[in-house]
């Protein structure tokens, strides 16, 4: 999924939140130079909402990606996401499967 702005980055920040209770960005690292940062992430929560074409399972979900931020003073001005969606929908998808029993 591709987001460009500040609204359309927030309604997606939203949807995810909405599909999973608990989320969590845990920055597993992160380097800094000037007005720079770039940080490797751990995304995760509990499927209670439908989310990316997944009904809810109640089972955990986690993905990783990384983020390079500029700021502008204490502010992000930009940032830039990359997410292993790839990893997250066959993540779903076994999730899928076993709370169907894994019929």
């Amino acid at each position: 999924m591709h987001v460009t702005g500040r609204d359309a980055f927030w309604q997606m920040v939203t949807m995810v939140r909405g599909a999973l209770s608990d989320y969590q960005c845990e920055i597993l690292d992160c380097v800094s130079e000037d007005t720079c940062a770039f940080a490797k992430m751990k995304f995760s929560g509990q499927h209670t909402g439908p989310f990316r074409g997944h009904a809810p399972t109640g089972l955990m979900a986690a993905w990783h990606g990384a983020a390079l931020f500029h700021f502008d003073g204490d502010r992000i001005a930009k940032i830039w996401v990359l997410s292993d969606t790839t990893a997250l929908d066959a993540m779903l998808a076994a999730n899928a499967e076993a709370a169907r029993g894994g019929q």
